[in-house]
């Protein structure tokens, strides 16, 4: 019987074609004639977590291999090959049966032999070999390890036979018999010796010197070493020139040993240094583009074996020549024109492994013809600009440290002990330093420099912009000839255009008015700015809408220390005033408001459609712009920036810069004009819900416009204390301003105010129970409003009278008001008052059970006045939501808006707002059968209808509170209220 193992297994007889019998008798080949114990065969099969069945699996291998191997015969036949005992099994294998033992007889009998006898001995030998040893079994520990024995011998044999061979001048023989080797084995410095020898001496000197450098690359690549002596001796006869006895050259400086962060950017270059395609690391001045080129090119040269190559191409000389030299040419060898140094370079990289690193790129051009042409090779450059012309490039921008990978750069190099003290301080620190990782590590090597020198104390000088860059410096390494020279290399156009855009004390701009201070088109604008993004001196970013927003950094805007233009930041504050006065058109009763002229008509349109949008992005900036109008003393700009700022943003919100109009008009001794923003800042004021500032307001209008004799204003600043008189409790005082209002407005014949006095005047009527003298002022309002020139005080009547006809259940005729205001309202964009109309449907819908489209009026109704920014009106709304919502039995929805609604009117001081909240939330925790909330909610709300003067409200709350609670003195209190509504609690 004979059995081969040098290839795939095999036997002269028919063997089980199942993987565990094939596997058991590889095992027991490896030692043959010897017992292998069963735990043995267990192991081989499974190396990991033998099933429980394994002895049983092995057991039915060994069954099926003693029919193969000894057909017909018992296993306790002596006779049998396959014998058990010792707790395993033996397969006894005669002298000649085994390959293996007659491949070591034949290496035996040539260690021997000599000359061509020699010879013929180990080519036999390794004409037994067919394949890899144990080819087609799967190998466990055991059967690997033989594998790996038999392979090692192979070779030792191979090698012997090659010397043979090269010593006998069989070049050929030689190539042949290790051109399929080499394939399998690149890293083998024996092999590729000697065939490359083999190669040279059959004249082929390329493919010779091909088979050496795919060695060297596979032992950089796999082991990351270079060439033994042998083979740079055997490189060396054969090419003239040797390799460096040092390896590939590597021009690399060492990589930043506290380097921190930038994993996202490490793993994009890592990723784009697998293509050949020029990877540009692109940054402001100072971002740490080299470190992160230098940190990348490190974790990454395995993969290039033929070197690794800088240059800064700031500094003088030619690059292409300083590459060519650190790849081995002599200088004889390098051309003498630009073209022949380029060409000579392609040609040298073209199937060479190299990492080229190219620093502080200024242009495409200057990149092009320094790019290695292999497929094998990568390049890595540093630029301030973006480079977007060169073809392919996979650009990776290297922008500011996020706020944590700072705080670590900072504390890598300070010490984190020291940090930790200290938080706040360290915040401030890098606040400072704007990201900028250049500013970072001098703070950290100052901080670690001047050890006495609290963190805080060092923050406190940062924070001294007069100072800042110089305390940015340490030893050989500073911030601001960073970026002098980053500023240097402007063109004199784009220097100038940056230094318009510093406005003082603005941490970003919006385009148009990039557009303004720089007094050009909006075209040419966007260029400019464009080109200083490109060159990382503006950060651009898109505002809430998608569109751009530009910050020149801090550290950039203090390098640049150039006086503003008062010409350019006017003509700027110009279209700031106007296009602010456009967003306030926009969101009143105006809108839309007809395209600015002198203004970009893509800014124009663009707040025309989202006035609110342009509110919050240019809020702050808006108030800067008022303060700076007003610091060069341009009056009557301020005035404009001041009244279209108090429009947008509200008095209550506006702060100081919302009182300067007023501020103005008072300095100059203008009274009608102090009267008339005394009233816009009180109407803010009311619509933010803060009732005594308003009052304030209005009161001071009122005597200012009697003071200039004008009865119109008057008027109207009356009806605007009566409005707040009467939300705040003071009846009395709102009647008799609603009287004296009615008098003026009727003298001056002022038709729109008549009717606005009356229609409140019919509202208070109704709260205090006069009913008769309430249908009278609505008749009156409603007939009034109709000779007005528009419609629109028509449909607030109409909204206000709808209210008190859908309380005493005229529901049709509140319906047929209330379409016909929502038809008006919508007509003429009053976002506000379609709000307002909405409500009253709502409220009208839930009374008439209809919860459904209740809930679509009211949502639509917060929705406009979320987007109006009206928070007072927005809680009547969810009080009315809470009450349709308890209508229709959802109470844990009505709860939540009812919470809300009651949150709001406490904060704002709206006392007759938190009792009709109050009121529906006692209801509603009356429908719960929730009795002692209940009580208590609609005692409290009739008490504060009783306090307010509202007589019919307070009967309402008694009414419910009389229906969970029979005691008390409801009906005592009842009985009042409703005396006060018979006989009137406010004499005609």
């Amino acid at each position: 019987m004979e059995f081969t193992v040098l290839g795939p297994l095999g036997a002269s007889v028919q063997l089980p074609s199942a993987a565990q019998p094939r596997r058991v008798l590889a095992v027991l080949l490896t030692r043959p004639n010897e017992f292998v114990h069963r735990d043995t065969l267990v192991d081989e099969l499974w190396p990991q977590d033998p099933p429980s069945s394994a002895a049983a699996v092995v057991q039915m291998a060994i069954s099926k291999l003693r029919k193969a191997l000894s057909p017909g015969l018992p296993s306790d036949d002596v006779r049998q090959r396959l014998r058990s005992g010792l707790g395993g099994y033996r397969l006894t294998v005669a002298e000649g049966e085994l390959d293996v033992t007659g491949f070591s007889e034949l290496v035996a009998a040539a260690a021997t032999a000599a000359g061509g006898e020699r010879r013929t001995l180990l080519e036999r030998a390794l004409g037994l070999w067919r394949g890899r040893a144990f080819a087609d079994v799967p190998a466990g520990p055991l059967v690997e390890a033989h594998r790996l024995w038999l392979e090692d011998q192979r070779c030792s044999v191979l090698g012997k036979l090659v010397e043979l061979e090269l010593a006998a001048g069989d070049h050929k023989a030689v190539a042949e018999r290790l051109g399929p080797e080499l394939a399998t084995r690149p890293g083998d410095e024996r092999f590729a010796g000697w065939l490359a020898e083999a190669l040279q001496g059959l004249g082929r000197r390329d493919a010779a010197l091909a088979v050496l450098d795919r060695c060297r690359h596979a032992l950089w690549a796999h082991a990351g070493v270079s060439p033994g002596e042998s083979l740079l001796a055997i490189h060396h006869r054969i090419a003239g020139t040797g390799w460096s006895a040092g390896g590939p050259p590597c021009g690399l400086p060492p990589a930043t040993p506290d380097f921190t962060g930038r994993a996202r950017e490490l793993a994009e270059v890592g990723r784009a240094l697998r293509t050949s395609a020029p990877v540009v690391l692109h940054g402001a001045a100072g971002a740490g583009k080299s470190a992160l080129a230098v940190q990348a090119a490190w974790r990454a040269r395995k993969r290039f074996p033929d070197g690794q190559l800088v240059a800064d191409l700031r500094a003088s000389g030619d690059v292409l020549a300083a590459f060519l030299r650190a790849l081995g040419l002599a200088e004889a060898e390098l051309p003498a024109d630009r073209a022949g140094l380029i060409s000579l370079w392609q040609r040298h990289t073209a199937d060479r492994r190299l990492l080229v690193i190219l620093e502080n790129c200024r242009s495409e051009a200057e990149v092009r013809p320094l790019l290695p042409s292999g497929p094998g090779c990568a390049t890595i450059v540093t630029t301030r600009r973006r480079l977007a012309g060169l073809a392919g490039a996979r650009p990776v921008e290297v922008g500011a440290l996020p706020g944590a990978e700072s705080r670590a750069l900072l504390g890598a190099i300070a010490g984190e002990s020291r940090l930790s003290a200290e938080p706040d301080a360290v915040r401030r620190v890098l606040a400072c330093c704007d990201g900028l990782a250049l500013a970072v590590r001098i703070a950290g090597m100052k901080l670690l420099q001047r050890s006495r020198v609290s963190v805080a104390e060092f923050a406190t000088r940062l924070e001294n912009e007069r100072l800042r860059l110089d305390e940015l410096a340490v030893g050989d390494l500073a911030v601001r000839p960073v970026l002098a020279e980053a500023l240097a290399e402007l063109s004199p156009r784009q220097r100038n255009s940056l230094r318009l855009l510093t406005f003082p004390g603005a941490t970003e701009i919006a385009d148009w008015f990039a557009a303004a201070l720089l007094g050009v088109s909006s075209r040419e604008a966007g260029e400019l700015l464009d080109e200083l993004v490109d060159d990382h001196l503006l950060h651009a970013e898109p505002d809430q809408a998608g569109f751009p927003r530009y910050r020149l950094p801090g550290l950039a805007r203090l390098a640049l220390r150039e006086p503003q233009d008062p010409g350019a930041l006017k003509r700027a504050l110009t279209v700031t005033a106007a296009l602010a006065e456009h967003a306030a058109a926009a969101l009143g009763a105006d809108y839309p408001p007809p395209r600015l002229a002198g203004v970009p008509m893509a800014a124009s349109d663009r707040v025309a459609a989202d006035p609110i949008g342009w509110r919050a992005s240019e809020k702050v900036n808006l108030a800067l712009a008022v303060r700076t109008a007003k610091s060069h003393g341009w009056t009557g700009l301020t005035a404009r920036l001041a009244d279209a700022y108090t429009d947008l943003v509200g008095a209550r919100n506006g702060g100081s810069p919302a009182w300067l109009g007023f501020g103005i008009a008072r300095d100059r001794l203008d009274v009608p004009a102090e009267a008339g923003k005394l009233l816009k800042l009180g109407h803010s004021h009311a619509d933010a819900g803060d009732l005594a500032r308003a009052r304030t307001c209005f009161s001071l209008a009122e005597g200012r416009f009697r003071t200039s004799g004008d009865p119109r204003g008057t008027g109207a600043a009356l009806v605007a204390l009566a409005d707040v008189d009467a939300d705040s409790g003071r009846t009395h005082s709102a009647v008799d301003a609603l009287r004296e209002a009615l008098d003026l407005l009727r003298e001056c014949g002022d038709l729109a105010g008549q009717a606005m006095a009356s229609a409140q005047f019919g509202s208070l009527w109704d709260d205090l129970g006069d009913s008769g003298r309430a249908k009278e002022c609505f008749e009156a309002s409603l007939l009034l409003s109709l000779h007005c020139e528009d419609g629109r005080q028509h449909d607030r009547s109409a909204k206000r009278y709808a209210d008190v006809l859908r309380r005493h259940g005229r529901m049709d005729e509140a319906g047929e008001l209330l379409a016909s205001a929502l038809t008006g309202t919508r007509s003429s964009r009053e976002r506000h008052w379609e709000a307002h109309v909405l409500r009253s449907l709502g409220d009208l819908h839930a009374k008439a059970g209809d919860a459904g489209e209740s809930e679509i009026c009211l949502s639509r109704s917060l929705e406009l006045f979320e987007y109006v920014g009206h928070r007072h009106a927005a809680a009547y709304t969810h009080r009315s939501f809470g009450e349709s919502l308890r209508l229709a039995g959802e109470h844990g929805r009505a709860a939540e808006h009812l919470r809300l609604a009651m949150s709001t009117f406490r904060e704002l001081g709206d006392r007759r707002g938190g009792g009709y909240a109050l009121l529906s939330f006692g209801r509603l925790r009356a429908d719960e059968g929730v009795t002692t909330e209940a009580v208590e909610g609609l005692r409290t709300a009739a008490g504060l209808f009783r306090e307010l003067g509202f007589p019919v409200w307070e009967l309402r709350a008694l009414q419910d509170l009389s229906a969970v609670d029979g005691g008390g003195r409801q009906r005592d209190r009842a009985r009042e209220a409703l005396t006060k509504i018979r006989f009137g609690a406010t004499q005609a």
